[in-house]
């Protein structure tokens, strides 16, 4: 065999290796990463309060046709959540929202709501879009409360079907 073919048979061997190794060494890289990190015993467990409620809408001021910058509010009764149905009246949900962008499709409204019960209220800010057919809703930040929920932090998820909405509430303990 010429001597350059046994250079080139070595050459391509050694980069084949050195190859082999940086994808081993990537691989165990990603691998180290993804390991979970072992948790302190002492580390309390995070924990959540889950308020399911259901909004029936009474009023809802939403134009006709919305536009860009279009602003509107709803008002709705307040209900504890009796397996897909309106239980206990327990206060009430107000909600103003702007639309943000508009499509053909439907469109992505920016809102604030107030949850509002006899053991005080619940802020919630979000972005949701009302694109193509029922239900609706999205992800909601809790961004304050007052009485019983006065350090109210977590998120609630907010499902709309007509004019009822499923407003499942999680506070972080």
């Amino acid at each position: 065999m010429p001597r350059t073919h046994a250079r080139a048979r070595l050459l391509g061997v050694g980069v084949l290796t050195v190859a082999s190794a940086t994808l081993a060494g990537t691989v165990l890289a990603f691998t180290a990463q993804a390991a979970p990190l072992p948790v302190p015993e002492d580390t309390p467990k995070k924990s959540a309060t889950v308020l399911d409620w259901l909004a029936v809408e009474q009023s809802d001021r939403r134009p006709e046709y919305v536009r860009v910058g279009a602003d509107w509010t709803v008002h709705s009764h307040l209900y504890t959540n009796d397996k897909g149905r309106p239980g206990k009246k327990i206060g009430d949900a107000s909600a103003h929202c702007s639309a943000v962008d508009v499509t053909p499709h439907g469109y992505v409204a920016l809102c604030h709501r107030v949850l509002r019960t006899d053991d005080g209220s619940i802020s919630l800010s979000d972005a949701i879009d009302r694109f193509g057919p029922l239900p609706h809703g999205g992800l909601s930040a809790v961004t304050g409360g007052t009485g019983k929920y006065v350090e109210a932090e977590g998120e609630a998820e907010i499902v709309m079907r007509g004019d009822i909405a499923r407003i499942r509430v999680m506070l972080d303990d």
